[in-house]
């Protein structure tokens, strides 16, 4: 019996180089017995709503996009009755999960692991009612992806981040809350949280590979305090650029469950992506959750 493939493309992602290996990845799968039906994403939300209602009429599901398409699809195997294998071809503006994810390589390479089942199983988190496949973070830094417009990302990649990231600095938000980490509390004054399962965000900053395991059931989660005096920003800033997380203004730690409680409704960014705000705020890790290509090192 021929293999059935749905295939999301996100048409506008990255710099659209993708339509230069069109072809030839239809054509790797087709030649490989398998049925591919193509769909172009038309608007936010649309990859995982045709995951949802089309899925489980397949046998495998692959998405070619960002980071952000890759966590609409992933949303939408998560809804589904039966678990199924995804095949993810980054061609987004930064790719950082699908560099983690080991996932590399031509669009046609990529697709010729996901045809001989190069599989891996990564923890997942589950943010309120939703789900992120490697970062959910409030504060500084977290709008730049949803504030960037997708001309930008596309002409400059990375560069455009640090170029909103930039803008930020003289008005960095601060945010007065309760943390709650497992067994760990605090209250404090924050101007960035970030519960990850990657070992880079955004380009913003990197986590030591020997201490980000995908498939450990934990997240990390990395806090920037307010710092206090004009002078403590640029300190602490350097400090998160080594991962020196001895500064007194930074915490790190790793973890199953999370909870943060403020005073004012706190903006979440799921995976560079807007997730809502509330008051109150659970994510928890959930185990080896999903089916995907990559190898972990």
């Amino acid at each position: 019996m021929r293999k059935k493939i749905l295939m999301l493309i996100n048409p506008i992602a990255g710099k659209m180089t993708f339509r230069n290996s069109f072809y030839s990845v239809v054509r790797r799968f087709s030649d490989a017995g398998c049925d591919v039906t193509i769909h172009f994403t038309t608007c936010r939300g649309d990859a995982a709503q045709t995951v949802q209602t089309q899925g489980l009429a397949y046998d495998l599901i692959v998405t070619c996009g960002g980071d952000g398409t890759f966590n609409e699809t992933v949303n939408g195997v998560m809804s589904l009755e039966r678990p199924m294998e995804l095949g993810y071809i980054p061609c987004g503006s930064t790719n950082d999960f699908a560099a983690t994810l080991g996932i590399g390589g031509t669009p046609v390479h990529i697709a010729d692991e996901i045809l001989q089942g190069h599989w891996v199983r990564p923890d997942i988190g589950e943010f309120n009612n939703r789900y992120f496949t490697y970062t959910a973070s409030f504060g500084a830094f977290t709008a730049i992806s949803y504030d960037t417009p997708q001309n930008l990302k596309n002409a400059l990649g990375h560069f455009a981040y640090v170029l909103s990231g930039a803008k930020q600095f003289a008005n960095l938000p601060r945010v007065k809350m309760h943390v709650e980490a497992d067994g760990y509390s605090e209250e404090g004054i924050y101007i960035y949280g970030g519960i990850t399962n990657t070992t880079s965000i955004g380009g913003v900053y990197t986590l030591p590979e020997d201490e980000v395991k995908l498939d450990d059931g934990q997240l990390e989660l990395l806090l920037i305090r307010e710092p206090g005096r004009p002078q403590g920003y640029t300190e602490t800033l350097l400090n998160l650029a080594v991962r020196n997380f001895d500064d007194p203004n930074i915490l790190f730690l790793h973890g199953r469950e999370f909870r943060f409680v403020s005073e004012e409704p706190l903006a979440f960014t799921l995976d560079g992506e807007y997730g809502g705000s509330a008051t109150e705020n659970h994510i928890r890790c959930v185990d080896r959750a999903y089916t995907v290509n990559g190898k972990f090192t």
